[in-house]
């Protein structure tokens, strides 16, 4: 049986949102980024809100990483698949992108076309990889991964954990949780040894499923928060959604009640 308590977050304070009121923002642990000497981002989706935002409060380097955006073959296979609007819409993005990239540098982003994954592939690398090809395994990190459904082979690779003690905060979005709430759950006991979740919040784009008479939804934002910076472990007390804090990701879409944890 599945413990749904493992997903109730702890008590922190200072948390605030960053990256816009909508899909891109995130809450994350304000007092901890003055320990933060850069950003890692795994999936950027022609939205850097959050990574300039990033940069504006804290003055740090970012590595912006996205394999999908520039790359015809993903726009191929929408056109095969019938996906015309997705196409045209991410032609409209694209187009988009190639001026907004141009002014990336005035944020301290790097954007590097490759993904994150278990194993180092041409489009795909590991965390490890990454961490020893731009010199950052030293840093202290910000990480944030949001790369559809490929979290849950980055999060069970044991190489992956070999890295995570140098990383302040953590915010991944869960996606497909029906089918992979067991490789979820043993992924957040295992960070559990180095970090707490202390944020939780609905993508309401994504629907809900039922387990033992609770409402789930099929993608969860995540944050985490290193254990240094919880002297003590108090279950939260709020409700969520969080007013003032947390807003639906799709802003004509009711926001998402997240109570299964309790």
């Amino acid at each position: 049986m599945i413990d749904l308590k493992i997903f109730h977050p702890y008590k922190v304070v200072g948390l605030k949102r960053m990256g816009g009121k909508n899909d891109g923002g995130y809450v994350i642990h304000f007092p901890s980024l003055q320990y933060v000497q850069c950003l890692v981002s795994y999936g950027v989706g022609y939205d850097v809100r959050f990574e300039k935002e990033f940069n504006a409060i804290t003055n740090v380097p970012i590595y912006a990483f996205d394999p999908t955006m520039k790359k015809l073959d993903f726009l191929v296979e929408k056109i095969r698949n019938g996906r015309y609007y997705a196409t045209v819409k991410q032609l409209t993005m694209l187009s988009k992108w190639m001026v907004m990239e141009k002014n990336l540098s005035r944020h301290q982003i790097k954007f590097i076309q490759e993904g994150l994954s278990n194993k180092n592939t041409k489009l795909f690398k590991t965390f490890d990889y990454h961490l020893e090809r731009y010199d950052l395994r030293k840093k202290k990190i910000f990480l944030k991964i949001d790369i559809e459904g490929a979290e849950y082979g980055v999060l069970n690779d044991n190489i992956f954990y070999k890295n995570i003690n140098n990383v302040v905060q953590f915010i991944v979005e869960f996606h497909y949780i029906e089918k992979n709430i067991e490789r979820m759950c043993e992924i957040i006991k295992r960070l559990g040894s180095t970090h707490s979740l202390i944020h939780l919040h609905a993508n309401n784009n994504g629907n809900i499923f039922e387990l033992y008479g609770k409402k789930i939804p099929q993608v969860l934002e995540a944050s985490f928060l290193h254990n240094s910076f919880l002297p003590s472990k108090i279950l939260s007390e709020e409700n969520y959604p969080i007013e003032g804090l947390d807003f639906p990701c799709i802003r004509n879409k009711e926001d998402i009640v997240l109570d299964f944890f309790k």
